[in-house]
């Protein structure tokens, strides 16, 4: 028997957009070649643009304040290069 909370953890229970949808998405952006692996250059190429995306004044190093603002989407958004 599901307690309250319980619905949406596991595979049953019907939250569409939770972890396994969620790793789906992240595994197939990650698998630029399409092969139905993830290379560690693959790996590597995705991380690179979190972080760059996460370091907003581009100095190469990332803050706690940076990564928290980057993780409640609070930054405000820095034209890419």
């Amino acid at each position: 028997m599901m307690g309250p909370g319980m619905k949406g953890r596991g595979t049953m229970g019907g939250d569409t957009m939770g972890p396994p949808m969620m790793f789906r998405m992240m595994f197939a952006l990650m698998d630029a070649d399409g092969d139905g692996t993830v290379s560690l250059a693959e790996f590597q190429v995705a991380h690179e643009r979190i972080f760059k995306a996460m370091d907003s004044n581009k100095d190469g190093k990332l803050t706690l304040e940076e990564m928290l603002a980057f993780m409640h989407g609070t930054r405000s958004s820095v034209p890419q290069q």
